[in-house]
């Protein structure tokens, strides 16, 4: 199969997959949209990339289907940052133009795809025309499991972070880092077909999650359910508590929350006998003291009788 008739593929799988999504965006409730928006906003401006940019540039939302903005925009004006907002040329290219205020926001005229727009641009008011950007908010249509984004099919936003890349390379500056923002229907679980001049945000938020460019999630809910292998089990004087696993041989820890808030403090045995009495400590602990369904009072004494019984104090 050739080049052409590869890319002829790929954009025929875009474009139906493209009239999908316009059907089903468009069947989303305001409510939803407005609800949804405010939970990715509170991420967004929770980011560290975020709060450390000090240019950043910010889609303005299509009318229907698409991630609101307008409270991320006054955030960031009210945070003294400098906003830089999208401006089409000729139905084309695309540039960020500097937004001073709300007000101004406010007396933008709607294009023809409905969203606010400056009327226009100065050499002064043009992000890589100055400083450039530290963060480029990105729209899109459909994001996928590993990473990619399906585009409107202008290509605007593809061609726009290469150039912004470019200017940042020849200023020995980093990257502007790519956020895209996605409603919960727009996240897919099927792989969206790309070439090789789409580009990947560097993180996607959803109203529930944060994915990083590796597509591992990075929310504290995960981080808590994240498990550490260890060799042997130290003896530790205020350890968080730990439930011993048996797997394959080797011992994980898994900590545990409860729904008060409070993490329970138990101390971890240190293995250092041989190994059939290994098996039968094993076997001594698993059965007193991995039960999840008693309360805390009753495990640490279960605990305390098990390491009794094991080690004679």
């Amino acid at each position: 199969m050739t080049i052409e008739q590869t890319k002829e593929i790929i954009g025929s799988s875009k474009k139906i997959l493209r009239k999908e999504l316009r059907k089903l965006l468009l069947k989303i409730t305001e409510k939803d949209l407005v609800s949804q928006s405010d939970e990715i906003f509170k991420k967004i401006i929770s980011l560290k990339q975020y709060q450390e940019s000090k240019n950043i540039s910010i889609y303005l939302h299509m009318p229907k289907g698409e991630v609101r903005t307008e409270d991320l925009l006054k955030h960031a004006l009210k945070s003294g940052k400098n906003c830089y907002v999208p401006y089409i040329i000729n139905n084309t290219e695309m540039e960020m133009v500097r937004i001073h205020s709300w007000e101004e926001f406010l007396s933008y005229p709607k294009s023809k795809w409905g969203y606010p727009e400056p009327s226009g641009m100065t050499e002064d008011t043009i992000a890589l025309k100055n400083d450039g950007l530290d963060m480029i908010i990105v729209p899109g249509m459909a994001f996928d499991l590993n990473g990619n984004r399906l585009g409107h099919g202008k290509g605007y936003y593809d061609r726009y972070i290469e150039r912004a890349r470019e200017f940042s390379k020849l200023r020995n500056m980093e990257n502007p880092y790519c956020v895209s923002l996605s409603l919960k229907e727009q996240l897919l679980n099927k792989v969206i077909p790309t070439d090789q001049y789409d580009i990947k945000p560097d993180v996607i938020v959803t109203p529930h999650n944060v994915f990083y460019n590796n597509m591992k999630d990075k929310t504290e809910e995960n981080k808590m359910a994240e498990t550490e292998e260890l060799d042997e089990w130290e003896l530790e004087e205020h350890e968080p508590i730990a439930i011993p696993k048996i797997e394959k041989k080797k011992y994980t820890l898994q900590t545990e929350e409860y729904n008060n808030g409070y993490t329970p403090q138990i101390k971890i045995l240190k293995r250092d006998k041989d190994v059939g009495i290994k098996e039968r400590e094993q076997n001594e602990i698993k059965r007193n003291v991995i039960t999840t369904t008693k309360s805390l009072a009753e495990r640490e004494e279960e605990y305390r009788r098990a390491r009794l019984r094991i080690f004679g104090n």
